[in-house]
């Protein structure tokens, strides 16, 4: 068999069985194939990842990459593919009035596979961040464009995740409203048969109240953030209406941001065994590549390794959990033969780390997560010439 690309000596994480197994990797064209199923063969090039972990393509399930179209967004080939991310959840960045352009400009032609939500605000998140003329999305569900919103999402749901809501006090209080947001849009998925992501920071609704309106697959995204309703109840304890919606199935996703993660309601959710499903940055202009909050995914990645996940549990939640809810199983977040050749070579190097939460709080780890080479689709887009 002659093959595109041959990784060998690397040690693939098995999340199922908790183990490291020494295994070859095989790519012809875009797919990994089976290599247990031929004798022999060839390769046009080897990588050598001895000393490294081979992973299926990192996942940012929760990020701002409608580039060019908002303020907030970040080139996502730019800042994923070197960080060994390559797929990523754009967060609501457009509305109906704007998607098509973020579909035509942005998720077509981007090597980094791109899914997204649909935000409820007509024009998403683009009047964020220009400066001083930048200004918060208008949520009064009085100007939802239900029609627009249903044809956009009918006509995109190979990529349309579901509708996203910001509901933080600054954004959906003191308005004159004609409902209130939350319950707007919970109504509004259901009726269109999809989910939810909700922004929960700082939420109008105490989080033991607006849980009990989320569903299986709906993404409480932040879920670790300190601000005003947390999880958490007055005495430390997570709410048992927030451990039965995950039993159910609602998605906890840490959406980490610069806004969003407070180590005293990480510490002691996690403490109580209560761990996010997803990982993932929030990136922005203003986080990626800037600041000891975010950085980068595996920066994200490595901080929850130091705060005690295991290596399997934080790969899990960049890889085979997101591409679930991505409707991508068995194609991304895997290395079983037939699926997409996206793959992230990555190294565990015990060296000091530093990580801050929102409120200035830190963390010095003594391990970090850091990527070797990243291939997309069968592309080496990103590669150490050293490992």
């Amino acid at each position: 068999m002659k093959l595109d690309i041959l990784i060998k000596n690397g040690l693939l994480a098995d999340l199922d069985g908790a183990t490291y197994q020494n295994q070859n990797i095989g790519i012809i064209g875009n797919r990994i194939v089976d290599l247990e199923a031929v004798d022999s063969w060839e390769a046009e090039t080897t990588i050598d990842a001895a000393g490294c972990i081979v992973l299926p393509g990192l996942i940012d399930f929760h990020g701002h990459v409608f580039h060019g179209g908002t303020a907030i967004s970040v080139n996502p080939d730019i800042l994923c593919l070197p960080n060994g991310v390559t797929s990523v959840v754009d967060a609501g960045s457009s509305g109906w009035v704007n998607y098509s352009l973020f579909r035509n400009s942005v998720i077509n032609p981007a090597q980094t596979r791109i899914k997204s939500y649909l935000n409820v605000v007509n024009v998403g998140l683009s009047t964020l961040g220009g400066g001083p003329t930048g200004y918060l999305e208008n949520t009064n569900p009085a100007n939802f464009n239900v029609e627009k919103i249903r044809q956009t999402l009918e006509e995109n749901r190979d990529n349309i995740l579901g509708l996203k809501l910001r509901y933080s006090q600054d954004i959906a209080s003191g308005r004159n409203f004609s409902s209130d947001p939350f319950y707007a849009t919970v109504e509004l998925a259901r009726e269109l048969d999809t989910s939810l992501c909700v922004h929960v920071t700082d939420s109008r609704l105490p989080a033991d109240e607006l849980i009990r309106h989320f569903q299986a697959n709906d993404i409480y995204a932040h879920c670790f953030h300190g601000t005003g309703n947390a999880i958490l109840s007055a005495s430390g304890e997570v709410f048992p209406a927030i451990k039965a919606a995950k039993a159910r199935g609602v998605v906890f996703d840490c959406s980490n941001g610069v806004a969003h993660f407070d180590f005293r309601v990480a510490r002691n959710a996690m403490e109580q065994g209560f761990n996010p499903d997803i990982i993932s940055t929030d990136m922005t202009l203003r986080n990626s590549l800037r600041t000891n909050k975010v950085f980068s995914l595996l920066f994200v990645m490595s901080k929850y390794l130091n705060m005690g996940m295991s290596f399997f549990d934080v790969v899990r939640a960049v890889t085979a959990t997101p591409a679930r809810l991505m409707k991508m199983q068995g194609q991304i977040g895997t290395l079983a033969p037939g699926a997409f050749a996206d793959i992230a070579i990555v190294k565990l190097r015990n060296e000091e780390i530093v990580f801050e939460d929102t409120k200035g709080e830190q963390l010095k780890g003594d391990r970090y997560i850091d990527n070797c080479a990243t291939i997309s689709n069968g592309q080496i887009v990103y590669r150490r010439q050293r490992f």
